[in-house]
């Protein structure tokens, strides 16, 4: 009992700092080098998901973003505005599953705005002779996708992660790990975790396998484990186009999904 009142006193300190750390690393950002090279894409693209999420009937999810991304110097700074539709029990929310104590065998196809994200991204340390890279990353998912209609829990959830990679010639291997703090009452704060490796076949062409898990945030799901095959092509020297077929494990992913990006770089 005493442990797990701890864990839940450290998740909960951890929540707080993570919060303030997503307020101060943008005011950072403001007084960064506004002097270095500087970088603006635009992307779009369509995901598709399928799962039971544990119910007795499947739920399927298209994902349409409109992102545009600005680099600057050692910055990234990303705004994603996401279109959402759902097909599926109404009490099955993407990327948790099932939520609520009710499980439902209810039907419908709802659609709308999803969860406007806003993510700043910057890479602290390069170390040239190891090439080795680490950089850190604050992520806020705004609760604009509507929690009557089942898109989302309405709520603000934040995260923050830490990234590490190394170039081996044509190979980069690399691991993340992170934690979100969800607004909504009924889940629970999580470690998350990825691991995997982009692998350069032609000077414009990358292929790449990630393997993601999470600690479980409801009471109704599980861990979260889902595997990732991904290539990406340079087709001109602005245009890129990425592709990639999604494996989930548990309740708390879909099972099968795929899609496509493509990005425009100015």
């Amino acid at each position: 009992m005493k442990r797990l009142k701890l864990k839940k006193m450290n998740k909960k300190m951890l929540s707080n700092k993570l919060k303030y750390m997503l307020v101060i690393l943008p005011l950072s950002l403001i007084y960064s080098n506004i002097m270095a090279k500087d970088r603006l894409s635009i992307s779009t693209g369509a995901t598709y998901l399928t799962g039971d999420y544990g119910g007795s009937e499947s739920t399927d999810i298209y994902y349409v973003p409109f992102t545009i991304k600005y680099k600057l110097n050692r910055f990234n700074f990303k705004i994603t505005i996401p279109y959402l539709e759902k097909t599926g029990l109404t009490n099955v929310i993407q990327d948790i599953g099932q939520t609520g104590q009710k499980i439902t065998s209810t039907r419908t196809t709802e659609s709308g705005l999803g969860n406007i994200i806003l993510a700043a991204r910057y890479n602290f340390y390069y170390h040239p002779e190891y090439k080795f890279l680490m950089d850190i990353e604050g992520k806020v998912n705004i609760g604009t996708a509507s929690e009557s209609r089942g898109l989302g829990t309405g709520k603000t959830d934040y995260s923050f992660r830490l990234g590490l990679y190394k170039v081996i010639d044509a190979l980069t291997p690399y691991a993340k790990i992170g934690f979100k703090v969800y607004g909504s009452p009924q889940l629970n704060d999580a470690f998350y975790l990825s691991s995997g490796f982009s692998y350069k076949v032609f000077p414009s062409i990358s292929a790449g396998l990630d393997f993601s898990w999470r600690e479980q945030v409801s009471k109704t799901g599980t861990e979260k484990r889902q595997l990732t095959g991904f290539s990406s092509q340079k087709i001109t020297k602005n245009w890129r186009l990425q592709e990639y077929i999604i494996r989930g494990f548990g309740r708390s992913t879909a099972e099968w999904g795929g899609g496509l990006s493509i990005t425009y770089v100015f």
